[in-house]
C-alpha cells in the first residue's frame, strides 16, 4: 500500500516567505560605495616660507602740549587720533583776569580786546596720541598737560625677536607688517637697539614704508620675516599632504588609474599654510593627486573623481 505525504500549509508558507525575504538582501549586496575625491596636478612655482612675530606700534618722537599760563579752557578743537599740522590751534584759554573783567574790558581800553586770550598751537605736524583735556570749562595751572602730539613720520613698530631668529633680521631686510584688521604694510627692519628684553630677545624697530591714515600707539601687530625662499619649488596644496599622529611621516594619495588611489610617501620642503613644497619624489605634470576626500583612505583605495 502506497503512503502519501502532505506538507502542512503553514510550514510551506513560512518557507516561501523566507525565500522571498532573502531576495532583497541578495539584491542589495554589492560593491561598497567609493569615496568621492577631487584631484590636482603638481605645480612648479616660487615659494617663500615666513616666520611671524608680534610687534607694537610706537612713536619715538613726541611733543607735549602744555598750558602756557594758568587759565580756563574755553574750547577744545582736536580729538584723540586727529592728524594735525604745525601751528594748528588745538586749544583756547582764558585767564582769570579776563574772566573777572568780563565784557567791560573793551570799555576800559579797546586795545585790550585780545587781553587774556591764549591760543595753544601744535608744535609740529603729527597725530594726537594723548588727549588730557577733552572738554571746555576746566581751570588749569601753568604747565598742565593738554595733549601729546606724536610725529607721524616717525612711526615704527617695536619687534622683540627671539635671539635664535636674529639671522632673519640681518642686513635690514624688507618685511610685511600685518595689522589686526588684516591690512598689510610693506616695511623694513632697522638696526637692532643696544638692549635685550627680559625674555632674551633682541629689540628691533620696523619702519612702515607707506603707512595709511592714523595708526594708534601701542597697537599690536604682526611682523612677517622671510625664512626660506625657493625659486622653483614643486608644490601641492596643503590639503593634499597627510601625516601620522607624530608628524614624522608624510604622504599623498596619487591616482593610479581612474578609480584607484595609492599611497606615496613624500619629503617636505618649504611650507606655507596654503602651499607645501614636495622635495621628493618628483611627480610628472600629468600626475593626479587627491586634494579632498583623501583623509583616512587606505593604500589602493577605490575612489570616484568628482568635479
Amino acid at each position: 500500500m502506497k503512503r502519501r505525504f502532505f506538507l502542512s500549509p503553514l510550514p510551506l508558507a513560512l518557507l516561501l516567505a523566507a525565500c522571498q525575504g532573502s531576495a532583497p538582501a541578495d539584491e542589495a549586496a554589492g560593491p561598497p560605495p567609493r569615496a568621492q575625491v577631487q584631484v590636482v596636478a603638481p605645480a612648479t612655482q616660487p615659494l617663500t616660507q615666513y616666520r611671524t612675530f608680534p610687534a607694537t606700534s610706537l612713536y619715538p618722537r613726541k611733543s607735549a602740549v602744555t598750558a602756557p599760563v594758568a587759565a580756563y579752557v574755553t574750547s577744545v578743537r582736536v580729538r584723540l587720533g586727529d592728524r594735525v599740522r604745525a601751528g594748528q590751534v588745538l586749544f583756547t584759554l582764558e585767564t582769570k583776569e579776563r574772566r573777572a573783567l568780563g565784557g567791560s574790558i573793551q570799555r576800559i581800553d579797546p586795545s585790550l580786546k585780545g587781553f587774556g586770550r591764549v591760543a595753544v598751537a601744535a608744535p609740529s605736524a603729527g597725530i594726537v596720541s594723548v588727549l588730557n583735556i577733552q572738554q571746555a570749562g576746566d581751570y588749569l595751572l601753568e604747565g598742565a598737560p593738554l595733549c601729546t602730539v606724536a610725529e607721524s613720520s616717525q612711526l615704527v613698530f617695536q619687534l622683540n625677536l627671539p635671539y635664535e631668529y636674529h639671522s632673519l633680521a640681518q642686513g635690514q631686510p624688507a618685511c610685511t607688517i600685518v595689522l589686526p584688521d588684516s591690512t598689510r604694510l610693506a616695511g623694513q627692519v632697522l638696526a637692532p637697539l643696544a638692549s635685550v628684553s627680559p625674555g632674551q630677545a633682541e629689540v628691533y624697530l620696523v619702519r612702515p614704508l607707506d603707512p595709511p591714515g592714523v595708526i594708534p600707539e601701542n597697537l599690536l601687530a604682526q611682523v612677517r620675516l622671510t625664512q626660506t625662499r625657493q625659486p622653483r619649488a614643486q608644490t601641492l596644496p596643503a590639503s593634499c599632504v597627510l601625516a601620522d599622529e607624530t608628524l614624522h611621516h608624510f604622504w599623498v594619495m596619487r591616482l593610479l588609474n581612474d578609480s584607484t588611489a595609492v599611497k606615496v610617501p613624500v619629503t617636505l620642503g618649504v611650507q606655507n599654510p596654503e602651499t607645501i613644497e614636495i622635495k621628493r619624489p618628483v611627480f610628472r605634470p600629468t600626475d593626479r593627486i587627491l586634494r579632498s576626500g583623501n583623509y583616512g583612505l587606505a593604500d589602493t583605495a577605490k575612489v570616484q573623481v568628482v568635479q
